[in-house]
């Protein structure tokens, strides 16, 4: 179970990359913001009900009120090139320190690059649920860090900017 919800955490990134309607991004992470709380209560934090709210329901549900539904195109050649570039990086870089870190180090390059291309509020939400995977894979990290991984801090300020540009 540990193993699993941190590698679908990287799937649904991988999926996210191609994806043109804000609405199925948003669904898709607050679908990773389930498998980052799912990975944390694994483990027995006592955050993972926060993260459940925060990272995938608050956050998804409030940018889908004020995001508009399309997407430019998220899926040029380039972007896969690099996505897959990714993938490799982290695979051979982040693996011999479990599934887990390199499963959340992948979803947090991934939604950087996604922020960088096309969608700053979703992919920084994508990259913020994999700050949660890696936090969850760090043996012993007090409660504190773990807290403080699992508040979305980034794509909050971006919500209320697009907000207040209504």
């Amino acid at each position: 179970m540990s193993t699993a919800l941190p590698v679908l955490a990287l799937l649904l990134s991988i999926v996210l990359v191609s994806v043109r309607r804000t609405r199925t991004a948003l669904w898709i992470c607050a679908a990773q913001g389930l498998c980052a709380a799912g990975t944390l209560a694994a483990d027995g934090s006592l955050v993972a009900p926060v993260a459940l709210l925060l990272n995938a329901a608050a956050l998804p549900l409030a940018l889908q009120r004020v995001l508009e539904d399309r997407l430019p195109d998220p899926s040029p050649p380039r972007l896969w090139l690099l996505a897959v570039g990714i993938l490799i990086i982290a695979a051979v870089g982040f693996g011999r320190f479990g599934n887990g870190i390199a499963s959340g180090v992948t979803v947090v390059l991934l939604g950087l690059l996604l922020a960088a291309q096309s969608a700053a509020p979703i992919g920084l939400l994508s990259a913020q649920n994999g700050v949660v995977l890696v936090a969850a894979a760090i043996p012993d990290l007090p409660m504190e860090s773990t807290l403080s991984a699992s508040v979305p801090l980034l794509p909050a300020l971006l919500l209320a900017h697009a907000w207040l540009r209504q």
